[in-house]
C-alpha cells in the first residue's frame, strides 16, 4: 500500500494533504490514507489484515457528522462518504482503492469505520481508525 501511496503523491507534481487512520479492533489491523488533491477531489486507501480467509466483502465509509467532532471512541458519525469495499483474500487480507473526484473531506474530526459483513452487508463496527492530517515526506 506504501508504494500505492508514493505513487499517487508524485503524480504531476501537485501537494497534496495527507490524513493516516491506524484502524484496529476485534483482532484486526489496519490502515487508511487519504489524499486531498490540490485541485479537489480525494483518494483513499484502505489495507486491512485479520479477517477471515476468503470471508468476502466489507463496506467502509469515512464518517463524519454535522458538528464536525466525529470520533471513533463515540462513534457519532452519522453521515459517510462511501469506499470501496475490501475483499478479504486467501490469507486474510483487504485492500481497496476508491477515487471521489467531487469530495472534499468534511471539516473537523472524522474517521473511517470498516464493517462487520454478517448478518447485514454492513453490519456493526468491526475496526476504526480516527483520521489525523500527518506529514509525509517523499
Amino acid at each position: 500500500m506504501v508504494a500505492w501511496v508514493v505513487l499517487a503523491l508524485g503524480q504531476g507534481g501537485k501537494k497534496s494533504e495527507v490524513y493516516l487512520a491506524e484502524l484496529a479492533g476485534q483482532g484486526l489491523k489496519g490502515r487508511a490514507v487519504v489524499l486531498v488533491g490540490s485541485q479537489g477531489g480525494l483518494e483513499v486507501f484502505v489495507y486491512l489484515e485479520g479477517l477471515r480467509p476468503g470471508s468476502g466483502a466489507y463496506a467502509n465509509h469515512i464518517h463524519f457528522n454535522r458538528g464536525g467532532n466525529a470520533t471513533c471512541k463515540e462513534q457519532n458519525g452519522d453521515q459517510i462518504l462511501g469506499l470501496t469495499s475490501l475483499v478479504a483474500d486467501a490469507n486474510g487480507r483487504a485492500v481497496a482503492y476508491t477515487r471521489l473526484p467531487a469530495a472534499s473531506l468534511p471539516r473537523g474530526s472524522t474517521y473511517v469505520n470498516v464493517h462487520a459483513n454478517t448478518p447485514t452487508p454492513v453490519g456493526g463496527t468491526l475496526a476504526c481508525g480516527d483520521l489525523q492530517a500527518t506529514e509525509v515526506r517523499y
